[in-house]
C-alpha cells in the first residue's frame, strides 16, 4: 500500500512532534510507586488523582479514572489485552523485573530471551500492559 499524503500541513512543528501519554489506573499511588520505583522514571508532582511522571524528556500523566461505565466507555481493571502499551528498554532484564514486581507489577509469563535479546511481559497494578525490553548488546 503506498503511503497517504493527507494534507500539506503538518501537527509537526519544524519536524518534531511532541506528544504525552496517559495512563489510567484505579489507585494513583500504587500506580507512582510503580512507574516511579519499579521502572525508575522521574515522579515530578504526585496527587490522589493525577500525577505527572517522566522518562527522560517524555511526559506520562497518571490520571485516576473509576471503574465502571461512563457514557459509552466502561472501565475494568482487570488485566486487559490492548493493541497500544509501553515498552521501556532496560540494561539488566532480571534487575528491572525484580524492581517492577516489588513495586506491585505482575510479570505474565517467563522472560523471554532471544538472539536479540530479552523480553518481560508484565501488568502494572491496574492491569495495564507493561514490556520490558532488553536488548543484545553490540
Amino acid at each position: 500500500m503506498a503511503a497517504t499524503h493527507w494534507s500539506k500541513r503538518s501537527i509537526a512543528k519544524e519536524g518534531t512532534v511532541e506528544f504525552s501519554i496517559c495512563i489510567d489506573v484505579d489507585d494513583v499511588d500504587r500506580a507512582v510507586v510503580f512507574y516511579g520505583r519499579g521502572l525508575g522514571l522521574t515522579v515530578v508532582e504526585a496527587h490522589p488523582d493525577w500525577a505527572h511522571v517522566k522518562a527522560g524528556s517524555q511526559t506520562f500523566w497518571i490520571m485516576k479514572a473509576p471503574a465502571g461505565a461512563q457514557g459509552q466507555i466502561s472501565r475494568d481493571y482487570r488485566r486487559h489485552w490492548t493493541p497500544v502499551h509501553l515498552d521501556f528498554t532496560v540494561e539488566d532484564i532480571d534487575a528491572a523485573v525484580g524492581r517492577a514486581i516489588d513495586a506491585g507489577g505482575t510479570l505474565e509469563g517467563k522472560i523471554q530471551r532471544g538472539a536479540k535479546g530479552a523480553l518481560a511481559n508484565l501488568s502494572d497494578p491496574s492491569g495495564n500492559g507493561v514490556d520490558l525490553v532488553s536488548p543484545v548488546k553490540k
